[in-house]
């Protein structure tokens, strides 16, 4: 069972290893997930490119309960599926961490470090 915490797992922050940050996965069609997170999940892409426009702000699109991080899951999972051999890979390093993640920016339940965890988990059944 993998699991993730904000310190002490393996850091999938762009203070860790880059390859699982958010601002640096790449989708099949160029966009980061910060990217498509902030400004097409999110809705800030109307005033912009940039993902910091809604970096720490609300949505813009409207999301009920846990809709918002269910839509930021589903972007790790496309990226999961589009990069099977970076997830076998996490999955290795996580070992070493006792099977957890972390994400020391994470502030919210939507963060990378819980994203994956969940992905790994349901790739282990």
């Amino acid at each position: 069972m993998y699991k993730f915490k904000r310190y002490g797992g393996y850091e999938c922050s762009s203070k860790g290893d880059k390859r699982f940050s958010a601002f640096y996965a790449r989708l099949k069609d160029g966009r980061t997930i910060e990217e498509a997170y902030q400004l097409d999940v999110k809705g800030y892409r109307k005033f912009g490119n940039n993902p910091m426009l809604g970096k720490g702000k609300p949505p813009l699109n409207k999301f009920e309960g846990d809709d918002l991080y269910k839509a930021y899951l589903e972007l790790w999972k496309t990226w999961a599926k589009e990069n099977p051999e970076l997830i076998k890979t996490l999955a290795e390093l996580a070992k070493q961490f006792d099977n957890t993640l972390s994400d020391m920016f994470a502030t919210t339940p939507v963060n990378q470090a819980r994203a994956l965890s969940e992905i790994l988990n349901e790739s282990a059944e």
